[in-house]
């Protein structure tokens, strides 16, 4: 059962790294949905002939025909299902993240800078950066690191967004400024850059 679920494991990894990059802890992630709906609908059937008094048949997943292992309950509900498939299936997860960082497909500090190279052109600002990439896994220091070797003017970013935002602006209007640091902190910049960004007017 172990090389069926890694084969069909790294079958996903491959399909999901072809259509972008993924961090280490997203593709984990993806991974365990993957699983998630593999068995959350033979779990549901299962669950059907129980009730009816018939007896629950073994799962299957029929792309690669693995039957999942026995110490998945029968009687569990779906909201456990996910903690249940961490606990047994996290090693194999781990085992072919690892795979796919030996073949160089994921890279988490590329990935970081990337991602902030990406994000940057969008417009958005460091801290909706660093917060984005903490929900995608990456540590502090990963983040910081990516920070400090990628070139970006974020004075000149936040700049840009304000004019494309705001046609016109009175640096006598109070109440503008306002909405213009609102809507700056909003897009993740600090507010000595949208101090620097607005003076630079």
């Amino acid at each position: 059962m172990d090389e069926q679920l890694t084969k069909a494991l790294r079958n996903r990894a491959i399909q999901l790294l072809a259509q972008r990059d993924y961090s280490s802890c997203e593709l984990s992630q993806k991974l365990m949905l993957f699983l998630r709906k593999q068995f959350e609908p033979k779990l549901n059937r299962s669950v059907k002939r129980q009730r009816y008094g018939q007896p629950a048949k073994t799962f299957f997943v029929s792309e690669d025909s693995y039957a999942l292992d026995n110490t998945i309950n029968n009687n569990i509900d779906s909201d456990d299902l996910y903690e249940q498939l961490k606990l047994q299936f996290n090693q194999q997860i781990a085992n072919v993240i690892d795979y796919c960082v030996a073949n160089h497909w994921i890279n988490d500090d590329e990935y970081a800078k990337k991602y902030t190279e990406m994000q940057a052109r969008k417009g958005y600002g460091k801290y909706r950066i660093n917060m984005e990439l903490t929900q995608r896994g990456l540590s502090a220091d990963l983040i910081q690191s990516a920070f400090l070797h990628v070139e970006i003017d974020w004075v000149a970013i936040a700049a840009a967004q304000m004019a494309k935002k705001f046609k016109q602006i009175d640096k006598k209007d109070l109440l503008q400024k306002r909405k213009v640091m609102q809507f700056l902190l909003a897009r993740g910049f600090s507010q000595d850059e949208i101090k620097l960004a607005y003076c630079d007017l």
